[in-house]
């Protein structure tokens, strides 16, 4: 687990990968929480609905544009929550530990 969990740190860590919204990740020592993820799946989501919209093959309607974009934001912010947000969480979790020893 911990070098999956170091790789998607390591790839979270990176500004490319928040661009253009890197003033919302948090300091490596606080969680991503669901109020980050409300933040940014917008973003991040319609650009998962757009790619799922146009390897849909068929009917190209506003419907479908609608329920693609939807099933984006929906799709990432559950695949980033029960992935990328865990490993940064523990992490932190880690760096909070390390910095209020008991």
């Amino acid at each position: 687990m911990k070098p999956i969990e170091d790789f998607s740190n390591w790839l979270t860590d990176m500004d490319s990968g928040w661009w253009p919204l890197v003033n919302l990740r948090p300091q490596k020592n606080k969680n991503i929480d669901n109020t980050v993820l409300f933040k940014i799946t917008p973003f991040f989501g319609s650009v998962s609905g757009v790619i799922i919209f146009f390897l849909c093959e068929g009917s190209y309607s506003i419907l479908n544009f609608t329920l693609s974009l939807l099933l984006g934001w929906v799709a990432f912010f559950i695949v980033y929550k029960f992935s990328f947000a865990i490993a940064w969480n523990r992490r932190a979790s880690r760096l909070r530990a390390a910095e209020n020893p008991k």
